[in-house]
């Protein structure tokens, strides 16, 4: 068996990430909050929604959750992404 060892304290090179274009506001836009079902990340994002429903008007705000222990399926992120303009995530423990 072999074991690839990996230095967490290096940073990783050659790897190139373009950022997603901002809103300016999210007035109008569908948001979604997605939590990992752990440990007060369902509680954090209603923190979350209650600031921006109150103090940036999002136009429609959808909940979603996916397991903790797995990453999401193709078929969850892909109705996370036709059913929102933009995301947050929150991951509790």
């Amino acid at each position: 068996m072999k074991f690839l060892l990996v230095d967490p304290t290096q940073q990783p090179t050659g790897l190139a990430v373009t950022l997603a274009r901002r809103p300016a506001d999210l007035r109008g836009l569908r948001l979604g909050l997605v939590e990992n079902t752990k440990a007060n990340a369902a509680a954090l994002l209603e923190e979350v929604e209650t600031f921006l429903r109150n103090e940036l008007e999002p136009a429609v705000v959808n909940r979603f959750s996916v397991p903790g222990t797995l990453p999401a399926s193709d078929e969850d992120l892909d109705s996370i992404a036709a059913g929102c303009d933009l995301v947050i995530q929150a991951i509790g423990d």
